[in-house]
């Protein structure tokens, strides 16, 4: 289909930007890298009078970290995530999930607050950012304020975003010294697809093997992006056993709440559930990641 005929409205400030998503005369849409928003837009399923897009506003797209957190602005790309040497080196496992997103051309259009913002539910930062305790910071007509990012997935392709808010940066803070994490994608055709399911873990052991900090982030789970928190309670103080992993496992699939649909029934996702979880915290105690 093609598209149907907006005013694209570009934007030189925030400010500009809310002025211009808020403005009464038809329906108007946020755009950012589009890999999604144009998609919609073609299969009729919205109908936008204008897009205002981000690109033109300054240091929305940078990628700053300092002793206690990682900032990302909303407009910094997931390539340009996955490349950054202060994500790689201290925030690996958003690397590596931002990595496994679809394919390199998407990854240079889509955005970090784009993708947060769709609300997908089998997204694959979404997890690793869980794990992480990010927050959202928004920005709107009542002015700024910050969401955590367990907060933020309100339901199936809901975000907790008010009429005229945008996404404005995401904040990740360090993850605790001696963690270790990892993220592990399964799909049921193209290794570029989305995730049937996608787990993603940080765990810190002690010296006898036992979780002091254990956080498990889920994604195709749910109607949303979820912590597995039973799973996470099961393990905690626990040595980190192949029977205490298969546990936890299980704990994470009996928590989930997948959905059904062309790329595999809830059934099926909850034993990937239990398949993946198990695999990963292994491969993690055992340095394998």
């Amino acid at each position: 289909m093609r598209l149907t005929p907006f005013t694209l409205v570009e934007p030189e400030s925030l400010s500009e930007a809310l002025a211009a998503v808020a403005r009464l005369d038809g329906e108007a849409r946020v755009v950012s890298g589009g890999t999604a928003l144009v998609s919609m837009i073609r299969l009729g399923l919205i109908k936008p009078d204008r897009l205002v897009s981000l690109h033109r506003i300054p240091g929305m797209a940078e990628i700053r970290a300092d002793g206690s957190a990682l900032e990302l602005g909303a407009m910094a790309t997931l390539a340009d995530v996955e490349r950054s040497r202060p994500v790689r080196e201290g925030w690996p496992l958003l690397a590596e999930a931002v990595r496994r997103v679809a394919t390199p051309a998407i990854r240079t259009s889509g955005t970090i607050g784009g993708n947060l913002a769709y609300a997908e539910a089998a997204s694959d930062p979404a997890p690793a950012l869980l794990c992480h305790d990010a927050e959202v910071r928004l920005a709107g007509p009542r002015g700024a304020r910050t969401v955590p990012i367990r907060q933020f997935f309100r339901g199936f392709y809901e975000a907790a975003l008010e009429p005229g808010e945008i996404v404005a940066a995401v904040r990740v803070p360090r993850p605790p010294a001696g963690s270790r994490g990892g993220y592990v994608k399964f799909t049921s055709r193209s290794a570029e697809d989305k995730p049937l399911v996608g787990v993603a873990a940080l765990v810190v052991l002690d010296a006898a093997g036992r979780c002091q900090d254990v956080r498990i982030g889920l994604g195709g789970a749910a109607p949303t992006p979820i912590r597995a928190q039973r799973a996470e309670e099961a393990l905690l103080g626990t040595p980190l056993t192949d029977d205490a992993a298969r546990a936890a496992a299980e704990a994470a699939a009996e928590e989930a709440e997948p959905l059904s649909d062309l790329m595999g029934s809830a059934d099926y996702r909850r034993e990937m559930i239990r398949v993946w979880v198990r695999r990963l915290l292994v491969a993690l105690r055992d340095g394998a990641t």
